[in-house]
């Protein structure tokens, strides 16, 4: 439960790669076309053409996210080397679709806000997100996955 709990928190209050390539599919029972510039396509097509190239480039994003959404430890030369081939492929696919229905970064910062707050008002030291930075600090094995959750739903009726 509490890494169940510690997974979805990372998932809304962190920012990245692979939050950037699994967390912004939309909802189940919709299939919008969103515009990427030139051409139209879906987020889960994009999502499709990110795995294929990262796959050609020797990355599977698909079984590095099955490990909870938590990328394996690098190196910093095998890091700069995923985000050279990263880089490459957003070069040649495009920027992700935008789906209207995603909270944008200033509802996101706000949920940021709000899980801070309901966690210093529990009693932890939980500093508040620096804006653009993704969260703030990892969450430990010693944190309540109860308060957790309290807090996380509370972060969610901030962006609604």
């Amino acid at each position: 439960m509490r890494t169940t709990t510690i997974r979805s928190l990372t998932a809304i209050l962190g920012t990245g790669l692979l939050l950037a390539v699994s967390a912004c599919s939309p909802a189940a029972d919709s299939d919008p076309e969103l515009d990427t510039g030139a051409a139209k396509m879906t987020i889960e097509e994009w999502r499709q053409d990110v795995d294929d190239c990262m796959l050609d480039a020797g990355y599977d994003l698909v079984a590095m996210s099955e490990g909870g959404g938590s990328t394996p430890s690098m190196t910093s030369e095998e890091s700069a080397a995923f985000d050279t081939e990263y880089t490459a492929c957003i070069d040649e696919i495009g920027e992700a679709p935008v789906d209207e229905n995603m909270p944008s970064e200033d509802e996101m910062f706000e949920a940021q806000l709000a899980f801070a707050a309901c966690m210093r008002e529990a009693g932890y030291d939980y500093p508040d997100p620096v804006k653009g930075s993704g969260m703030s600090e990892a969450l430990g094995p010693e944190i309540d996955p109860d308060v957790v959750d309290t807090c996380y739903a509370k972060s969610q009726e901030a962006v609604q």
